[in-house]
């Protein structure tokens, strides 16, 4: 739990903090910045708990379905606030759970590390969307794989620029914008329904992949 309250906190601050150094440091925009956090600050920590508990009931949704909890002693139930909600080796016993790692691609432990907190809002539909394409795939699975061919050339792109690691900045932020769009395009393959936060489509995802990331 004070791990799972570290990370909170750490990403409050950098979503209230301002990401880059003053072009001058003076007094003017250090003022700037402060009043900008404190318009921002009230009920945030409130919004945060609410978005990660959200985000770990449909965890459990997927967990319950996919497969069981890796064997323990005691299979007491877990509160919201467990970090081993969080995912990864300790939480999931991937011989019995097929959607492991797609869970953990999308939701790893440190995900409140590696994901801003603009972006938590959409992590329960992003896992909606895996809960529908879970039933959808044991219906059809035909058909699951035929969209999982669509999906894996954009896979593919994130694996290989994940792994080349970009440093600079703009590359960063571009690989990040590209992440996201793939994820929508997971809710258009999968569970269209659910909707996606912007028109997405394989035209788009390669004109990003072709001006930004090649």
């Amino acid at each position: 739990v004070e791990e799972l309250c570290a990370r909170a906190f750490e990403n409050l601050r950098r979503h209230l903090l301002p990401g880059e150094m003053f072009p001058v440091l003076t007094e003017a925009n250090f003022r700037i910045a402060v009043e900008n956090s404190r318009r921002h600050l009230p009920g945030l920590a409130t919004k945060l708990m609410d978005q990660i508990g959200n985000i770990l009931k449909v965890r459990q949704e997927i967990l319950r379905r996919g497969g069981p909890i890796a064997a323990t002693k005691t299979m007491r139930p877990q509160t919201l606030s467990d970090l081993k909600q969080l995912g990864g080796a300790p939480g999931v016993n991937r011989l019995n759970n097929p959607w492991a790692e797609e869970l953990v691609a999308l939701l790893p432990p440190n995900f409140l590390e590696t994901i801003p907190f603009a972006q938590l809002p959409h992590l329960p539909r992003y896992l909606k969307a895996l809960l529908i394409r879970m039933e959808r795939a044991t219906l059809n699975p035909v058909k699951d794989q035929e969209r999982v061919r669509q999906l894996a050339p954009y896979l593919e792109t994130l694996r290989k620029f994940d792994a080349t690691a970009p440093s600079p900045s703009e590359a960063r932020q571009q690989l990040e914008v590209f992440r996201w769009m793939v994820e929508e395009y997971k809710v258009s393959l999968f569970a269209q329904e659910l909707g996606t936060a912007f028109t997405i489509s394989p035209k788009r995802l390669d004109e990003q992949r072709q001006r930004h990331l090649t």
